[in-house]
């Protein structure tokens, strides 16, 4: 059920829906060291609504995320059609063409 009050009614109806949210860390970077509570920066009003709450951590390994990088990198050249892009079959070249964008 959802709860309403709005000038001055109150009402109680029946829901039959789900919310699915995503957010980033306060400072962009999870950081280890801290509590999930001091990383979240949404209300306790809003938080209380949610029946479950996950964190989702991307571990940083520069190897995967370069392995990561390439695949991306090679779906995109490969869906766009474009002879002159950047190659991303080899060495740093994918992550070379994001630095310089």
């Amino acid at each position: 059920t959802i709860s309403i009050a709005k000038a001055g009614i109150t009402t109680v109806l029946n829901s039959r829906s789900a919310v699915l949210a995503a957010a980033n860390p306060v400072f962009g970077r999870y950081d280890d060291f801290k509590s999930a509570a001091d990383q979240i920066d949404l209300m306790t009003t809003i938080l209380s609504r949610f029946d479950m709450i996950f964190l989702v951590r991307d571990i940083r390994e520069e190897e995967r995320d370069r392995m990561i990088c390439r695949h991306v990198m090679g779906v995109h050249i490969q869906n766009s059609g474009s002879a002159g892009g950047p190659s991303a079959s080899g060495g740093d070249g994918g992550l070379a063409f994001l630095a310089s964008a």
